[in-house]
């Protein structure tokens, strides 16, 4: 079970790190807590994502959360239900040859771009996970 919720109890620095990304992503406001009463509902608008820590090879240093929305349940996954819409991410190509039109090109890293999405209300029981507080297996969840 552990495992799903992404902690590698063997490994005390990853377990660390993987903590310390989640309780950021908590923290910087990302994630919220679901109120009691909302956690004793049930419906089937109901979806929890399992979760856990990658390192990018890259960095090495800084473990993030990954929140897997591909991962079956009685047959279906999150993104089964998603709506499919066309790619329309450009080719690197395009995207490079769009650069000698002006003389000036603007590129930007967003800081935890995929957090920051805003879901409403009334879809956020579909994006559930669960987390101990600190990652305090002895806590309630």
């Amino acid at each position: 079970f552990f495992k799903n919720v992404g902690f590698n109890l063997k490994d005390a620095g990853f377990r660390e790190d993987y903590v310390t990304s989640l309780e950021d992503v908590i923290k910087d406001g990302y994630a919220e807590k679901v109120s009691d009463c909302d956690l004793k509902r049930t419906n089937d608008r109901l979806w929890y994502i399992p979760h856990h820590g990658v390192y990018h090879h890259k960095n090495p240093e800084k473990s993030r959360v990954v929140f897997d929305c591909s991962v079956k349940f009685r047959g279906a996954s999150l993104n089964d239900e998603l709506f499919q819409e066309p790619n329309l991410t450009d080719n690197l190509v395009r995207v490079l040859v769009r650069f000698h039109q002006d003389q000036v090109a603007v590129m930007g890293d967003i800081h935890s771009m995929f957090y920051q999405v805003r879901v409403t209300e009334a879809d956020r029981d579909l994006l559930r996970f669960i987390w101990w507080p600190s990652g305090d297996f002895n806590q309630d969840l």
